[in-house]
């Protein structure tokens, strides 16, 4: 979890990368138009030791805030535009309601789309 410590009397919080993407994971998933995170085969072993490897996040800390790359299966019916606004603010407003992160980028990357029928 996060882990608060001061430090020449400033606090420090240290927040686990793992709940950031479980919440940036939930953020996504409540939109309608999104089917699933992408997540490739190729990493089945990877991810059976570490659960949140091929989630469909990316997360990178730089000194002027975070940069989510969101890797997303969509319906084939949803329009794309609207779709990805709508992700990002979802993620947007989930992270920075929950936790003291500045965001710099949330980049969102269409790998694939399937027909609403067979799901």
């Amino acid at each position: 979890m996060s882990e608060n410590s001061k430090i020449n009397g400033e606090a420090n919080t240290y927040i686990n990368k793992n709940m950031v993407v479980s919440i940036i994971c939930l953020a996504t998933k409540e939109i309608q138009s999104v089917v699933d995170m992408y997540q490739p085969k190729r990493l089945f072993l990877r991810r059976f030791f570490n659960p949140n490897i091929g989630k469909g996040v990316k997360i990178k800390y730089t000194n002027l805030g975070v940069v989510i790359d969101l890797y997303v299966v969509v319906k084939t019916d949803c329009e794309v535009n609207e779709t990805v606004y709508m992700i990002q603010q979802n993620v947007k407003n989930g992270i920075t309601s929950l936790l003291p992160i500045k965001i710099k980028a949330i980049n969102v990357h269409i790998r694939d789309a399937k027909k609403a029928e067979t799901l």
